[in-house]
């Protein structure tokens, strides 16, 4: 029987609350992350990394050289001259927030090409509600930009920190089943790429794609391996109002509600607490723009942290999990949920405070946040939480996808393994437990095949590769769960569509 270490567990809940506290305040003064491609001489024997600062394998990802293109004709010249010696090249982007190794070229022989300084807005078209970008464009850049022009994306992610074209190339999304969807690459009505070509081409080309291209659907999600977006337009609408409320309720009848919460609104998602048995379901709906409110959005985690209170906090949860210590965590997720939940997950009146349900605002200040990455330098005494230059956060995300006929047997069947042993999956609510987002089917190849939702789980990850995590077990019996339920389709049932992440 391990000995549970109560005092530590205290220390811990304190820690837990002042970080919760320290976040309620916006701050102004915070690290911003590093930048993911280092290299020993300029521009030459290069590294690259995620934002995590740790790719699933934990091998390190070696490139020779980096380029940092500021225009289309650089892009052509860098890919004409790599294409034409035969050279492996990746694209990486400003913050390079995929957690697999899609960045990785050959080794000491590849080329990185960065997008980072491919960050314009190239035009406004007001008459036919268009947004033309580089590919280097951040999502905040683009959502307040558009929103200066009195137009708005309708859906995005939640975080800020990811360029246009990384999270077209990924098939990043946002929630909703409503119109097209909350996927971006379905909002996509042209996009320039540079690609690698034949000699009498000048062994790189410029691809201009619009909707009446039928390649359009294999480029808008590509995992980077069509070329370099140079630029991405997207079909945008006139800027609009959302009223916000989250209502916390028992899971018991999550699996018969689902499917019908988002049909009923646009913007719905849930935040799922299966060892507590609640879920926080979110109800997110346009309102007129005459409606009064200016409510801000700066979602808790993403907010900056002291590395001090990261630092002790990632230590006791080490602890935990080296002691086996199951009730110290679940006691500890139980005071994460409580605060974020009280907090209103970050959602203000004005920016500053929360007075109550509903929150009325502008949807550009509702849709993303990010504000660890908004920043000045402070020697890293505040950053990100998960920052890889602190001790703080060091976790594995996994993503999969359920179709919506099958999502209630899902539910039901991860709820029975809670049952077994309802402190099973505390861990992953001390990481604000399971985001349930809708999405729908998609035309581009790589995109979604039937509307589902996807189940965001973010747990606890060890320095040591070797040291297995508390209720691994559970956590790859959930997996195997959505996997085999995708080989049901492939036995002849379209009953799913299952990617582990």
């Amino acid at each position: 029987m391990p000995i549970r270490p109560v005092l530590y567990s205290n220390k811990f809940n304190e820690l837990v609350l002042l970080k919760c506290l320290f976040l309620l305040v916006a701050l102004v003064g915070c690290s911003p992350p590093g930048e993911p491609v280092k290299c020993s001489t300029k521009d030459s024997n290069c590294t690259v990394t995620n934002s995590y600062g740790a790719f699933p394998d934990r091998t390190v990802c070696r490139a020779g050289n980096v380029v940092y293109p500021i225009s289309e004709q650089e892009s052509v010249s860098i890919l004409s001259a790599a294409t034409e010696v035969q050279r492996k090249m990746k694209v990486v982007t400003h913050f390079s927030h995929s957690i697999p190794k899609l960045v990785c070229p050959d080794g000491q022989d590849g080329l990185l090409i960065s997008t980072k300084n491919l960050n314009r807005v190239v035009k406004i078209n007001l008459t036919a509600m268009t947004m033309t970008v580089e590919s280097g464009v951040t999502l905040r850049q683009l959502i307040n930009e558009a929103a200066k022009a009195g137009l708005a994306l309708p859906y995005a992610p939640y975080w800020w920190g990811l360029t246009i074209g990384g999270l077209l190339g990924t098939g990043a999304h946002g929630s909703s089943l409503w119109e097209k969807g909350s996927s971006v690459h379905d909002y996509v009505v042209e996009m320039r790429i540079v690609s690698p070509a034949k000699a009498e081409d000048g062994y790189a080309k410029v691809w201009v794609l619009n909707e009446s291209d039928k390649d359009l659907d294999a480029a808008k999600v590509s995992l980077g391996v069509l070329g370099v977006i140079s630029q991405v337009t997207l079909k945008l609408q006139f800027l609009f109002k959302r009223s916000i409320t989250y209502v916390m309720k028992d899971d018991t009848d999550l699996g018969d509600k689902v499917v019908t919460f988002g049909k009923l609104h646009e913007f719905a998602d849930m935040f799922w607490y299966p060892s507590q048995r609640k879920v926080a379901y979110r109800i997110d709906d346009r309102v007129p723009v005459n409606v009064s409110g200016s409510g801000v959005y700066y979602f808790t985690p993403f907010r900056s942290t002291l590395s001090s209170v990261l630092s002790v906090i990632r230590s006791v949860e080490e602890t935990q999990e080296s002691l086996r210590d199951t009730e110290g965590k679940c006691l500890n997720a139980k005071l994460v949920t409580s605060t974020l939940q009280s907090s209103a997950y970050g959602l203000t009146d004005n920016g500053v405070i929360f007075t109550g349900y509903p929150v009325i605002g502008f949807h550009h200040r509702l849709q993303s946040s990010g504000t660890c990455l908004d920043s000045h330098k402070d020697s890293l005494i505040t950053a990100c939480p998960w920052d890889p230059r602190i001790k703080g956060e060091f976790f594995h995300q996994t993503t999969f996808s359920i179709d919506l006929s099958v999502v209630k047997s899902f539910i039901q069947d991860v709820q029975k393994l809670v049952s077994m042993d309802p402190k099973s999956l505390c861990g992953l609510e001390l990481y604000n437990g399971i985001v349930m987002r809708y999405v729908k089917a998609s035309t581009a190849y790589l995109g979604k095949q039937e509307d589902a939702i996807d189940f965001d789980i973010t747990y606890y990850r060890s320095k040591d590769p070797m040291a297995p995590r508390l209720y691994q077990d559970v956590l790859e019996e959930s997996k195997w769960r959505c996997s085999n339920t995708m080989l049901c389709r492939i036995g002849g049932r379209t009953v799913t569509w299952c990617s582990m992440g």
